[in-house]
């Protein structure tokens, strides 16, 4: 509706003035047109009608009168002579005396027009003089036509250009109506589906580019804006994850510094009273003979080395290493940690890998890998382990360790790198022995992984740490 108001609207209006113009310029030309067919009509006949005025030959006056009448468009045909006296007036109706003594006073002004009212009818009317051979006037020929014919037909005119101006009316509104809906009803109607769809929180929906540059314009603006949306809260989700994950080091930080403390004051207030439990434990041994006490005091003697270990644990998780770091190589620190246990390196599978050398510290690699094959034998104990290495990248290489086991579930596998969070039964183990070896590993710029045994059941956790550089010198060497 808009669009007809204020585009349709207008061109009909502008169409409509140029037709009253038009018309009335055509009603001009038309007018002058039927005017001068009568002139021609009452002029063609002008020298018959002389000649036979002046020889008085009415029977030719009449035929040449009468043949006027062949044109439809006379209505009338008058002969006066030079005193203003009818002589020949053929019509339906014909003038009064006054009116043709004005019209002979007029004569000596040659031929002329007008429109007049003869007995109640208006016409027009064309007057020509007639002259005898001396050229003196001898006579008046007016010739009319109804002005009514005249106006009927300028108004078929009118009516014809009027009808044609309704067609072409209805035809641009159709038109409007019809490109309005295709061109940009159609773009707008797919917009505010589109915008629907995104009020009701498909916040992916982008709208298609259709239709006049304009909406393309705003199409694109309203996906641009969409866009700018989406990675505003993009960014946003990013820095609440930063923040969160910043949180949880920040916890985790105070969890080891607190940790720590709590190590250093168990190893100080319990070290010495389980040296002395230990001792004397191992004395009443040596004094008792009795096998009952002797199992017993090896329980006591058991438990307390249990508790010695708990407690050299949270002394090497709540501190980092601060010895010297150099290159080594793999296989070496794999064999020694392999003949540190005496009672499960005969289960255990040596994979050979490539040399390859990782700048660490002794002590520090081998508790690595010593606590990773104690674990493995735990999970699978009369199963065999493998260990082994590869290169991954030319500056990374793999260390693995693998069992057949009954596996680490995979919603466990984060959890258990966490202090005191182990799968094994109460009294098994600590929980401290893969939070060690992750904080050795990140320590020495390395990554952990746990994830299934490639061969089927079990588990395998992977170490990644950087190579040396090949031009250091080497424990090996």
């Amino acid at each position: 509706m808009v669009l007809l108001m204020q585009v349709g609207l207008p061109v009909l209006v502008l169409l409509a003035t140029v037709l009253v113009l038009g018309l009335g310029f055509i009603n001009h030309l038309t007018e002058e047109r039927l005017q001068r067919d009568l002139k021609q009509v009452a002029r063609a006949i002008r020298l018959p009608v002389s000649t036979a005025l002046e020889t008085k030959d009415f029977e030719q006056l009449n035929s040449s009168l009468e043949s006027i009448f062949d044109i439809n468009e006379v209505y009338g045909a008058y002969l006066f002579d030079a005193q203003g006296n009818f002589l020949i007036s053929l019509g339906a109706v014909e003038p009064t005396q006054a009116q043709a003594d004005r019209a002979i006073e007029k004569t000596l002004d040659g031929e002329f027009e007008r429109y007049e009212n003869i007995s109640g009818r208006n016409v027009y009317s064309f007057f020509l003089p007639l002259f005898d051979l001396s050229g003196r006037p001898n006579g008046l020929l007016q010739v009319t036509r109804l002005k009514s014919g005249i106006e009927d037909e300028l108004g078929e005119i009118s009516l014809v250009a009027w009808t044609g101006f309704g067609a072409v009316a209805l035809l641009i509104i159709l038109v409007l109506t019809w490109t309005h809906r295709r061109a940009i009803g159609k773009p707008l109607n797919s917009l505010v589906d589109s915008m629907h769809e995104i009020e009701n929180g498909n916040f992916d929906h982008r709208v298609k580019a259709a239709g006049p540059d304009e909406i393309k314009r705003l199409v694109s603006g309203l996906n641009g804006m969409l866009n700018a949306i989406q990675n505003a809260e993009r960014l946003a989700q990013q820095q609440r994850n930063e923040q969160a994950a910043m949180a949880e080091r920040l916890r985790l930080s105070e969890t080891l510094a607190a940790l720590g403390q709590l190590s250093a004051g168990v190893a100080h207030e319990l070290g010495a009273p389980l040296t002395v439990i230990d001792g004397r434990a191992q004395r009443l041994m040596r004094s008792l003979n009795s096998a009952q006490h002797t199992r017993e005091l090896n329980d006591i003697r058991d438990q307390v080395q249990r508790m010695t270990r708990i407690v050299r644990q949270l002394l090497n998780y709540g501190r980092s290493s601060r010895s010297e770091r150099r290159p080594m190589e793999l296989g070496l620190l794999v064999q020694s940690a392999v003949r540190q246990d005496e009672q499960g390196k005969k289960r255990i599978r040596i994979v050979e890998g490539p040399r390859l050398h990782v700048r660490t510290e002794v002590s520090s690699m081998e508790q690595v890998l010593s606590n990773l094959l104690r674990n493995a034998l735990q999970a699978d104990p009369n199963g065999e382990v493998y260990i082994g290495w590869e290169q991954m990248s030319p500056d990374t290489a793999l260390v693995y360790v693998q069992d057949e086991g009954p596996g680490i579930a995979p919603e466990q596998r984060s959890r258990v790198l966490e202090p005191f969070v182990t799968t094994k039964t109460p009294g098994q183990g600590s929980g401290l022995g893969l939070a060690i070896v992750q904080r050795i590993v990140r320590d020495h710029g390395g990554q952990i992984r746990i994830t299934d045994n490639p061969t089927g059941q079990g588990t395998r956790v992977e170490l990644t740490f950087p190579l040396s550089c090949k031009d250091e010198p080497t424990e090996s060497e």
